[in-house]
């Protein structure tokens, strides 16, 4: 990895986890750590899009599922690039052990 690289990596990783990475020195550990924790994350992320918005009052509720649910997997068809949030954060709290240890060189 080049300085860039590890320059890239830091900052995703002290935005995911805190200051606590400021002390992380980015190597192939971690970036594999990241790599693994995008993976993971991508499978919430995905089931994330077929979440309904809120439904309007005086609504039929059928109907607007229906419609809600066909929006949402066009949208994802047409999208499909981005991850959520959460789902990153769900994922990098489950592995930030991994990270810790990775950080150590354990």
């Amino acid at each position: 990895m080049d300085i860039y690289d590890r320059e890239h990596l830091k900052e995703f990783l002290i935005a995911l986890y805190g200051k606590q990475a400021n002390n992380w020195h980015p190597n192939e550990e971690l970036f594999n750590l990241t790599y693994k924790l995008i993976a993971e994350s991508g499978e919430c992320s995905e089931a994330m899009r077929y979440v309904p918005e809120p439904m309007a009052i005086g609504k039929a509720s059928f109907k607007w599922l229906k419609k809600e649910a066909r929006s949402k997997f066009l949208k994802t068809l047409h999208e499909n690039k981005e991850q959520y949030v959460i789902c990153l954060r769900g994922a990098a709290y489950n592995m930030a052990l991994e990270f810790k240890m990775a950080a150590q060189g354990v």
